[in-house]
């Protein structure tokens, strides 16, 4: 079935379904940006060693395959969310106008 076959109220669901995806994932990549480099300071600050990682250096030390694997995972997160989200208020603005 599709989804322009829905009634009006389960077209609203199915957008706030949608809305609700993306929401999720861009909250997962805040969470990513934030936590991850606060586990490094914490890392840090516990860890008296001679040579203490930092985010800095642990991004510099990636591959390049790695680092190219992460930014494309990223952007395609990012782009899927987008998508998500714009497909979700369209669908709710078409079920308030039918």
């Amino acid at each position: 079935m599709k989804v322009e076959d829905y009634n009006p109220k389960a077209r609203e669901v199915f957008g706030k379904t949608l809305i609700d995806i993306s929401v999720a994932i861009f909250k997962g990549l805040m969470l990513l940006v934030t936590i991850v480099p606060l586990g490094f300071i914490a890392k840090a600050t516990v860890e008296k060693g001679d040579d203490p990682l930092s985010f800095i250096e642990f991004v510099g030390s990636m591959s390049r395959d790695t680092y190219f694997m992460f930014s494309g995972l990223l952007i395609i997160s990012f782009v899927l969310g987008h998508c998500l989200r714009k497909e979700g208020l369209k669908h709710i603005h078409e079920s308030e106008n039918s």
